[in-house]
């Protein structure tokens, strides 16, 4: 759990790293200016000298302070204008305003300390889906593999809102169905959707971690599974089934998806008999609801539609 809290600080240690070494290279870049450097250190000494006027009560010193003031910072603006700078520039400008990228406003988190703590729980796992190939139609063979194909297209073209939200692809190994899923997955994240495609094994050792961590925390370890606009799950079956966690959180997580009318894919080497045995009725009553889920068999070079 440490560990885990380690990575939060270190992330919005990073982010105020960033704001923080930006704005600074800015503001030495904009001292190289001579007339800028004699204008900021003269600025710096009028904050000073207008604060002695102020408790001195010396309103005129004040008012011609504020005058020359203006007139610096009217100058400064336009040199930093002509470096392609601005004054906000010089300052850090962090990722989120609020709390200057700590996390935390005062004792209370931050509207921002939601999402980053989803971010860290989930961490890295799944597939980068930015530099997936697409697939070609005219490299399918089979007239079922092409119907498929086509069927997933509008299946994206219509997301979020395709009547069907789910899909089971089952078939030996090599027949592509991860291909296809990733390649659907793929198009739907372009289009700005929050897609995560995963293998079970991966899903797996979420739930594990889950299952291990016992404050109100540990919720954001599966809220991003449940709230993903598309769940891809690689390879179902493939991982092992631990007692009291794998069934036990497979159901919660698809329960949960159903709830919000979300989509989710998975891919299997097992049949449906397979998956029955395998884990127990329920799950098998989530993925294969006909009113909900198509399931695709993949079978040498053709497939099968079972909607």
């Amino acid at each position: 759990m440490a560990n885990f809290y380690q990575k939060l600080n270190e992330y919005y240690r990073d982010l105020r790293f960033k704001a923080q070494s930006e704005a600074a290279e800015n503001l030495a870049r904009a001292r190289k200016n001579e007339r800028f450097k004699e204008i900021d250190n003269r600025l710096s000494d009028i904050e000073r000298e207008q604060a002695f006027a102020e408790i001195a009560n010396d309103n005129k010193k004040a008012e011609e302070l504020e005058k020359e003031k203006q007139n610096l910072n009217a100058e400064a603006d336009k040199i930093l204008k002509s470096m392609h700078l601005t004054r906000r520039a010089l300052s850090p400008v962090y990722a989120c305003e609020k709390c200057g990228d700590t996390g935390f406003m005062g004792s209370k988190p931050c509207s921002c300390y939601k999402t980053a703590l989803k971010k860290i729980a989930v961490g890295t796992v799944g597939v980068n889906l930015t530099d997936t190939p697409a697939v070609k139609e005219s490299e399918l063979t089979g007239e079922n593999k092409v119907k498929a194909y086509r069927l997933m297209q509008k299946f994206a073209d219509k997301f979020p809102d395709a009547k069907r939200k789910n899909f089971i692809f089952l078939g030996t190994t090599g027949t592509g169905k991860t291909m296809l899923a990733k390649d659907v997955a793929a198009k739907i994240a372009k289009r700005g959707y929050n897609v995560l495609f995963l293998s079970s094994f991966e899903l797996n050792n979420i739930f594990l971690e889950y299952h291990s961590l016992f404050d109100a925390d540990r919720n954001f370890l599966m809220s991003a599974l449940i709230e993903a606009d598309l769940l891809v799950i690689d390879d179902l079956g493939a991982e092992q089934v631990y007692r009291n966690v794998t069934s036990h959180y497979l159901l919660s997580l698809l329960s949960e998806r159903e709830l919000k009318n979300l989509s989710t894919f998975v891919t299997s080497n097992l049949s449906s008999e397979e998956i029955l045995a395998r884990y127990d009725e329920r799950i098998f009553s989530r993925l294969f609801d006909k009113r909900l889920s198509a399931v695709i068999t993949f079978s040498g070079k053709d497939m099968r539609l079972e909607t």
